[in-house]
């Protein structure tokens, strides 16, 4: 077995787990599968009158797209103040 120091500036006090390159990129492809699956679709016993139909998908698919969206890391907040939310959406990003 062999034996390995690692110095304490490059833990920072924190926890460190070393595990195997295949193993921790094999997480991270299991990480991005499952934010590329997030399917939002409303149940078969939630019906809705005939001319709604059109909006109740469209709200599916923008459901769909900010769970990928969060999963992603793509959102901001959530913020203590309304200024902090202000001073956000005035950031250039």
């Amino acid at each position: 077995m062999n034996t390995l120091t690692i110095p304490k500036t490059l833990t920072r006090g924190e926890e460190l787990i070393v595990i195997p390159r295949k193993e921790y990129e094999e997480f991270l492809r299991s990480k991005n599968v499952i934010s590329r699956n997030i399917v939002v679709k409303r149940s078969k016993s939630f019906r809705v009158p005939k001319k709604y139909e059109k909006f109740y998908d469209e709200l599916d698919k923008e459901l769909t797209k900010s769970l990928k969206d969060y999963y992603e890391g793509r959102y901001y907040g959530p913020f203590e103040t309304a200024n902090e939310l202000i001073q956000s959406l005035h950031r250039k990003r």
